[in-house]
């Protein structure tokens, strides 16, 4: 039996021999991994081993990156250098973050300040020129001629086509504000010269029938003031007084001054015996009294009390104590102050943005009036 056994174990592996003789294994190679999706094609991440096409930068771009990048660095400089000396003083450092960010608060108050920075006198601003008030214009014609030749001239109004709507018959002529103007007439009569002003609205009409004459004490002012920017009050000459008219001709604050000036920022500069002080459009005093005052100019007036000249602003309030021996009036946010023989700047604050020296000469005083100083 064992040998039976024996063989057939031999005949059964010999067959199996034959059959891999006879059908030899065959090979296949792997399937390949599926290729990688292209970034255009997947889900737009970069990953390790990949790589993006950088994005090419024009030169604005490229200076703009390198002012930030100088930013940045000298920001996170200083930070560290701040961030030193807290540790020196207090064995205790902060987030650098938390002084980044500090800083770079600082830097942009720094900026404006710098863009609104006060120091900035403008001498040559634009003035605006209102050809045409309320559509009228003042004109110039000649009417006729003396017995003797002489051409006669009168004034009179045009509009904007250069056609004359209000006859030329006037010896003189202010510019319209409101609908009014005032108008200057001469009369003779009996030997006696009445020289007058009288208010007339855009028809040549007389608003209120009053007349307001010239005399010789007023010298080379007229009796009748300018309405103000924004308030509807012009001053005139009464019987020797001072008093305000209205846009219709009539009287809304009394005559009762010794002078007067126009209405600026809602006060006017009055005199009452020696004092000047202001008063608001009902007549009542809104400012303390001084021994000489200037009309409103820029917000603010220049008033004279004990000898010396200071400022109130357009609530009738001291800005500027009176320490100077003159000033002229506010023009681009600046004055022209004297102390003896020292000449300075001084801001809308006071402050002297020139110090007071003894110049011969500012380069800017011509911009400034000094006519009336003592």
């Amino acid at each position: 039996m064992a040998k039976s056994y024996k063989k057939k174990e031999t005949e059964s592996l010999a067959t199996d021999e034959l059959d891999v003789e006879r059908e030899p294994a065959s090979y296949s190679e792997p399937e390949p991994a599926p290729e990688a999706q292209k970034e255009s094609e997947s889900d737009g991440i970069i990953r390790i081993g990949e790589h993006a096409e950088a994005k090419k930068l024009n030169k604005f771009d490229m200076f703009c990156l390198k002012i930030w990048t100088y930013i940045v660095a000298i920001v996170t400089t200083i930070a560290r250098w701040i961030n030193t000396g807290i540790f020196k003083i207090f064995k205790k450092k902060l987030p650098e973050r938390y002084i980044v960010a500090f800083i770079s608060v600082v830097l942009i108050i720094l900026l404006m300040l710098l863009f609104t920075a006060p120091f900035k006198i403008t001498v040559n601003e634009k003035e605006t020129l209102d050809i045409f008030n309320n559509g009228l214009t003042p004109v110039y014609q000649k009417v006729g001629d003396t017995q003797d030749g002489t051409p006669i001239y009168k004034w009179g109004y045009a509009d904007k086509k250069g056609k004359v709507v209000i006859a030329c018959q006037y010896e003189n002529a202010l510019e319209f504000k409101y609908g009014v103007a005032f108008v200057n007439k001469v009369t003779e009569k009996d030997g006696i010269i009445d020289n007058y002003w009288y208010l007339i609205d855009k028809k040549g009409n007389a608003k209120g029938g009053k007349k307001f004459t010239y005399t010789t004490e007023l010298g080379d002012r007229l009796p009748v003031g300018q309405f103000g920017d924004d308030d509807k009050l012009a001053w005139v000459y009464v019987g020797g007084k001072y008093g305000y008219i209205g846009t219709n001709g009539e009287i809304k604050i009394d005559a009762l001054y010794n002078d007067a000036g126009d209405f600026i920022d809602g006060l006017a500069r009055v005199k009452s015996g020696s004092q000047e002080f202001f008063i608001n459009t009902k007549g009542d005093q809104k400012s303390a009294s001084y021994d000489k005052a200037r009309d409103f100019s820029e917000g603010y007036a220049a008033v004279r009390k004990n000898e010396l000249w200071g400022f109130i602003n357009n609530k009738g309030d001291v800005a500027i104590e009176t320490r100077f021996d003159n000033v002229t009036d506010f023009y681009c946010g600046y004055a022209l102050v004297r102390s003896g023989s020292s000449y300075g700047i001084i801001d809308t604050s006071g402050k002297l943005v020139i110090p007071l020296a003894e110049f011969n000469d500012i380069g800017v005083a011509k911009y400034f009036d000094t006519s009336w100083w003592d």
